[in-house]
């Protein structure tokens, strides 16, 4: 589906990530929704934290959230190797507009270990102690029973040897099916803007897709399945990843969250030769502070 070049299986598993994505889509025609302006009405009376599914994409004006992302390699004889720390923080400015400071890339809670503090050393999975960062921004367009939001983020995906600087490009959404169902989405394209015909480790234009089913058990636990599809755009049939995971976000007071995943992080994708679906495997510890 995604290149003439893909392996069937591949194509598969890409093709109904994608039916998923496009049966979502065309609740928006019939959904209720509120177009973005300067005092969006707030979606639940509940405590902040609580019902965390019936929410949308964006904090209120004012709101200052910190994520912290504890995310350890649970690989085949690899564990903990690398284990890192990556720190996200987001103000809303207004109801509608919302920016960030963030370690982990576009595929969110979702990406792998590795990244910003990586605290195992270089024996140990990591490239660097330190070595990207990224400036997130958000403009809310729709809310209601759609919320739906530009979101777009320049990232130093390499600060050095060489350094990959990306512009990211895409809408982030919610549709809620009811009060206790939602299906999340954050489509992004990644545009190389340096190191781009590098001849050795060259930055490529990059295509972001994770998605994320959720489900409010109670009014203060959500549970997210998670899934979606990355990879190099030139190339997609031969880099395409397809992760697969399940995540628990329980609401401790209203200004924290702890949160708990387990991926599959290419479980449906293309795998190389000799590879199996499930050697790749990660674990994310979250914790979210709302000031």
């Amino acid at each position: 589906m995604f290149c003439a070049n893909m392996k069937p299986t591949t194509s598969r598993n890409a093709a109904a990530i994608a039916a998923l994505g496009i049966w979502a889509t065309a609740g928006i025609a019939q959904a209720a929704v509120v177009e973005g302006g300067g005092d969006v009405p707030p979606v639940s009376g509940a405590p902040m934290g609580k019902v965390a599914v019936r929410r949308g994409v964006q904090g209120p004006a004012g709101l200052l959230t910190l994520r912290l992302n504890l995310l350890v390699n649970a690989s085949s004889d690899a564990f903990g190797k690398p284990t890192s720390l990556a720190p996200d923080i987001y103000y809303a400015i207004s109801d509608t507009v919302q920016i960030g400071l963030v370690h982990t890339l576009p595929m969110g809670w979702q990406t792998l270990p590795g990244v910003s503090l990586c605290l195992t050393g270089k024996d140990n999975g990591c490239a660097k102690p330190y070595n990207n960062v990224g400036f997130d921004f958000m403009y809310g367009l729709l809310y209601g029973d759609v919320h739906l939001s530009v979101h777009s983020s320049l990232y130093l995906l390499q600060i050095s040897d060489p350094t990959w600087l990306m512009w990211t490009i895409g809408l982030a959404g919610k549709i809620h099916f009811n009060s206790a169902v939602a299906l999340f989405f954050d489509p992004q394209v990644g545009i190389a803007l340096t190191s781009r015909d590098a001849a050795v480790n060259p930055n490529k234009d990059q295509l972001f897709l994770p998605v994320e089913l959720q489900f409010q058990a109670t009014s203060m636990l959500a549970v997210k399945l998670l899934s979606g599809v990355t990879g190099q755009l030139s190339a997609l049939g031969d880099t395409v990843r397809a992760p697969l995971g399940l995540g628990l976000v329980g609401n401790i007071n209203e200004s924290f969250d702890l949160g708990l995943r387990f991926s599959f992080d290419n479980l449906l994708g293309h795998q190389p030769d000799g590879a199996s679906r499930t050697d790749q495997r990660s674990i994310g510890l979250l914790g979210v502070i709302r000031i």
